[in-house]
């Protein structure tokens, strides 16, 4: 497909990734999930922050409007329910990177392709914007490393109020795969891009051209990304009629 972008043969490290989620596809982000617990933390946004720009939907008129998404896993996945952040705008979210010695040396750019990842989400145009904070206390959505997950390369969890609105994620990224082998700041941004797209409510797609499929083969947004994500901020949080 002409939107396609796989990497080449000569990436080492982000095949060996491409082959290791081939074979564990299931397993890859199976510890992302929602905490619906009521627990909260940072700052709740203000109401006016919370409006969508459309006061309701149903799975019909959203379905309408779905040509050249994959909001239709994301209602399955998710047992027709919108999960998303009220608009932050005027208000970033507050993101933290851990930029501890657990990165450094060949890893020191990871940071930076962490920021990208989310740099990218914004230029979909939807209603987010993101800083970035120094301290974990202060965070929306924190971003951990660590050396190794069972499986997989990275795992996001996230929280809602009752209402389905976003309140809190928490991203976990490897620096490794499974077999040892170290990623490279590439193929950081490719996963990054994929749990950050966790984070702000998207559920895995179908198609490999797309950064949310479950294999992630690209290291970009595709049109059916990009769509997928302006059509869910275009919708209000909670259950879908």
């Amino acid at each position: 497909m002409p939107h396609r972008r796989l990497f080449p043969a000569s990436g080492h490290a982000f095949a060996l990734v491409a082959a290791m989620l081939a074979a564990f596809a299931a397993s890859d982000c199976a510890g992302f999930q929602s905490a619906r617990d009521g627990i909260l933390s940072g700052t709740l946004s203000s109401p006016e922050a919370r409006t969508p720009s459309r006061a309701s939907a149903t799975v019909g008129e959203i379905m309408s409007d779905a040509r050249g998404t994959y909001i239709d896993r994301l209602l399955a996945d998710r047992d027709s329910t919108i999960e998303r952040w009220p608009n932050h705008v005027a208000q970033p979210l507050r993101v933290w990177i851990d930029s501890s010695s657990t990165v450094g040396g060949a890893q020191a750019s990871f940071p930076a392709a962490v920021r990208a990842a989310f740099g990218q989400w914004v230029s979909t145009g939807i209603p987010l914007r993101f800083t970035f904070v120094s301290s974990s206390r202060d965070a929306d959505v924190k971003v951990h490393w660590t050396s190794y997950l069972s499986h997989k390369t990275g795992s996001t969890t996230w929280r809602t109020d009752d209402n389905g609105w976003l309140l809190s994620g928490d991203i976990t990224l490897a620096t490794h795969i499974s077999d040892g082998h170290p990623l490279d700041s590439r193929g950081m941004r490719a996963i990054a891009l994929h749990e950050v797209g966790h984070a702000l409510g998207l559920s895995h797609s179908t198609d490999a051209a797309d950064i949310m499929a479950p294999l992630v083969r690209v290291d970009g947004l595709s049109p059916a990304d990009r769509n997928t994500i302006r059509l869910l901020y275009s919708l209000p949080a909670g259950r879908v009629r």
